[in-house]
């Protein structure tokens, strides 16, 4: 996550979502080096208030709501961006597959093929998207929810909307080739089914286009 207190914006960082890219752009907009200067002497106090990420990586609007309270939550422009689920399951495997930093490369390398660790993926380790942009309830909690697909254009709304000038970086790159050559029958029915609520919310196929 990442938050602007100058500029008023909360960004809801869902992995492989192109989040160290957008983090990588905002983050002069959300520090300097004077605050991080004085937020290293805060935290030694216990206080956090210029830090950038007073909370986890990818902490949910949900647990933000909950820990700053919804009214402080709602007085911030914040945002997140989604993505197609299959294309967000090659992504997720082929990172933590090369990334020998991953908390769970080891694991991933174990499985011997791609429908090996999508049978795990939707079985023992489902996350959902909307559960970081959406509260139990099925409440939308941010203000705008761009598309991975529409990257660009999305980031710049984004950046209008908080009224700023920036650009991405391309970073953590998994440099695959295209998702939908990863699966077969059996793989693609196995996400959309353990992946329903994300596709059905978000209005995603399988596909070239999607």
């Amino acid at each position: 996550m990442l938050l602007s207190r100058k500029h008023r914006f909360i960004f809801i960082h869902i992995y492989k979502n192109a989040g160290s890219s957008i983090v990588n752009a905002l983050l002069p907009f959300a520090t300097n080096v004077l605050q991080q200067r004085l937020n290293r002497l805060f935290s030694a106090a216990g206080i956090s208030y210029f830090d950038h990420q007073p909370y986890r990586d990818h902490v949910t609007a949900s647990e933000l709501v909950d820990a700053m309270s919804c009214r402080v939550f709602r007085s911030f422009f914040s945002f997140g961006i989604v993505r197609n689920p299959w294309s967000w399951q090659v992504s997720q495997y082929e990172y933590m597959r090369k990334n020998a930093d991953h908390f769970q490369h080891d694991l991933v390398r174990r499985f011997r093929t791609f429908e090996e660790y999508i049978e795990w993926r939707c079985v023992h380790d489902r996350r959902l998207q909307k559960d970081f942009l959406y509260s139990e309830r099925g409440e939308q909690l941010v203000d705008y929810i761009g598309r991975y697909e529409n990257l660009n254009r999305d980031f710049d709304a984004i950046c209008a909307r908080i009224g700023i000038a920036a650009s991405l970086p391309r970073l953590n790159v998994s440099g695959a080739k295209p998702y939908w050559e990863y699966y077969n029958e059996a793989t693609v029915s196995r996400v959309r089914e353990a992946f329903a609520p994300d596709i059905e919310l978000f209005g995603y196929g399988f596909g070239f286009d999607g």
